[in-house]
C-alpha cells in the first residue's frame, strides 16, 4: 500500500478537511482529527500537524497539497508548460514565466496551483494579474500551421512540445537576463528532448518533473497563462464560426465538427482541429465527407 505523509499547519488542515468533507469517517482515535476514505485513499489527520495519505492513489491525492507544504514550490525558477494538445480545437499554447523571490507573496495570495484544477473563470481573473507581472513568453500554434507540422512535415506531438519549450524559454532567458532554474513538466525523457531539439548543452540545463505544474509555482502560472491564452483563441474561433466550440475531445466536441464538416466541408478541419486525432475518421465518415 502506498503512503505518504505531510506536515502541515492548522490553516491547510482546515483546508484538506473540506476539500474531503463528503468523504469523513468516524474515527475514535484521540489523536485523529478526521479521517477521510475515498476510492483508493485513505487521509487521516492527526492532533501532531501529520496528514497521512494511503491507497492506490496516495501520491495523486497528496500532490494536491504539496505545493502548499513545499517550500522548493515558490522556488525561484523559470516554469515552462502548454495547454490545448488534448483538445481537439483550438491552437497549442505554450507560456515560460520566470518567478522571482519579490513576486512569491502575491502567488500565495493568489492560490496559485494548477491550472486543471482552476475552473475557466477563475482562471480569467488570475491571468491577467500574472501577465502583468511576470516576465513570460508566449507561443501559440494555430491549427493551420499545427496540421502543417504534424501532417505534411510528419512530427509528433512530443517533437513539437520540445521545439516549442525550447523556443519559449530562450526567448524568456534574453528577457530576464538571470540564470535561475529552468523547470519542465516531463511529457518526454531527457535524452528524447535533447534529440527533439538536436541541443544536449540546452537540454541540460533543465529540470524535467513530472507534474511539475503541482510541485513548482513557476510551472503552474505558466500553465495558468496558456490556458487563459487557449480559451480567447477558442473564443475567437468561436466567434469567426458562429458556434461555441467546446474543449477536449467527446461527443459533443465531435457532434460540432460533423456540423462543421457539413457547413464549410472537410477543408475547415484544417482551420479549426487537430486533423491527426483518430476522431477525425469517425468525423468525416458521419459527415459523408472525404478528406
Amino acid at each position: 500500500m502506498n503512503s505518504i505523509t505531510l506536515h502541515v499547519t492548522d490553516e491547510i488542515i482546515e483546508k484538506i478537511k473540506s476539500f474531503y468533507q463528503d468523504f469523513i469517517i468516524k474515527s475514535n482515535n484521540q489523536y485523529v482529527l478526521f479521517t477521510a476514505k475515498t476510492a483508493n485513499c485513505v487521509i487521516t489527520a492527526y492532533t501532531t500537524n501529520k496528514v497521512l495519505f494511503q491507497g492506490k492513489n496516495a501520491e495523486e491525492e497528496a500532490s494536491i497539497w504539496m505545493a502548499l507544504t513545499d517550500s522548493n514550490f515558490y522556488l525561484t525558477s523559470i516554469g515552462s508548460d502548454e495547454v490545448g494538445t488534448g483538445d481537439y480545437f483550438g491552437p497549442v499554447v505554450v507560456v515560460s514565466c520566470y518567478l522571482s523571490d519579490e513576486k512569491k507573496e502575491l502567488l500565495q495570495k493568489l492560490h496559485i496551483r494548477d491550472s486543471k484544477e482552476l475552473s475557466d473563470n477563475v482562471i480569467q481573473k488570475i491571468a491577467p494579474i500574472l501577465f502583468k507581472e511576470l516576465p513570460y513568453s508566449l507561443l501559440v500554434v494555430n491549427n493551420e500551421k499545427y496540421n502543417e507540422l504534424t501532417i505534411d512535415e510528419r512530427m509528433n506531438l512530443n517533437q513539437l512540445k520540445a521545439k516549442l519549450h525550447k523556443q519559449a524559454i530562450q526567448h524568456l532567458l534574453k528577457k530576464i537576463n538571470t540564470k535561475p532554474p529552468i523547470i519542465v513538466d516531463e511529457f518526454t525523457s531527457k535524452e528524447n528532448f535533447a534529440k527533439y531539439t538536436n541541443d544536449p548543452l540546452f537540454t541540460s540545463q533543465l529540470i524535467f518533473a513530472m507534474k511539475a505544474e503541482s510541485k513548482y509555482a513557476s510551472v503552474a502560472c505558466a500553465s495558468i497563462m496558456a490556458r487563459y491564452k487557449f480559451l480567447l483563441e477558442l473564443a475567437n474561433l468561436s466567434n469567426k464560426l458562429g458556434i461555441t466550440l467546446h474543449k477536449g475531445t467527446n461527443d459533443i466536441v465531435e457532434e460540432q465538427a460533423i456540423q462543421l464538416v457539413k457547413k464549410h466541408g472537410s477543408d475547415i478541419l484544417r482551420k479549426v482541429a487537430k486533423v491527426h486525432f483518430k476522431t477525425t475518421n469517425s468525423i468525416l465518415k458521419k459527415a459523408n465527407s472525404v478528406y
